[in-house]
């Protein structure tokens, strides 16, 4: 997903400079509008532009550290500790086509599980259908993985039960 973002925005400012290049400065001045438009295409396609920006936390619960690593197809965001009371946390762009995926293997002393942190039917539970922003928090207990759209209280009817440590 971000590898993709880099590439077109590469390929479009080589093509920019290309064009550019070889216009003469009588033909640049009828090209610098398409120049400008062109830049803030780019510029859009940066960030989350007719996509969703999405931030996944993971809290933990706990006592002691927890491990996590966590990955997508596209991006490894590596192993990251996770002490009681803390969170871990990252933001992306959803796909358009509801195809995003990230997911992770956690370990809390000889105890493991994996997990999708998010998918489909994930991004369908934690959308709250507003505009921006949506979050996904998951909260990692003693007796399992529980995910809701607000950090609320664990007793809010938002928390879902996932799946038990294995």
């Amino acid at each position: 997903m971000f590898t993709i973002k880099r590439i077109v925005y590469k390929t479009l400012l080589n093509v920019i400079v290309k064009v550019s290049w070889f216009l003469s400065s009588h033909a640049m001045h009828k090209f610098f509008p398409f120049l400008i438009l062109l830049s803030l295409i780019v510029s859009i396609t940066h960030g989350c532009f007719l996509t969703v920006p999405w931030s996944v936390y993971v809290l933990s619960n706990i006592p002691g550290d927890i491990v996590a690593h966590i990955k997508s197809g596209d991006d490894d965001l590596g192993n990251h500790t996770i002490p009681f009371k803390e969170n871990y946390n990252w933001s992306f762009c959803s796909r358009g086509d509801h195809r995003t995926l990230f997911y992770a293997y956690f370990w809390w002393g000889s105890k493991f599980q994996t997990l999708d942190l998010f998918n489909k039917e994930l991004e369908n539970h934690c959308s709250l259908n507003k505009a921006g922003r949506q979050h996904c928090y998951w909260w990692v207990r003693p007796d399992g993985f529980f995910v809701s759209p607000l950090n609320n209280t664990f007793s809010d009817f938002y928390w879902k039960f996932i799946k038990p440590w294995g």
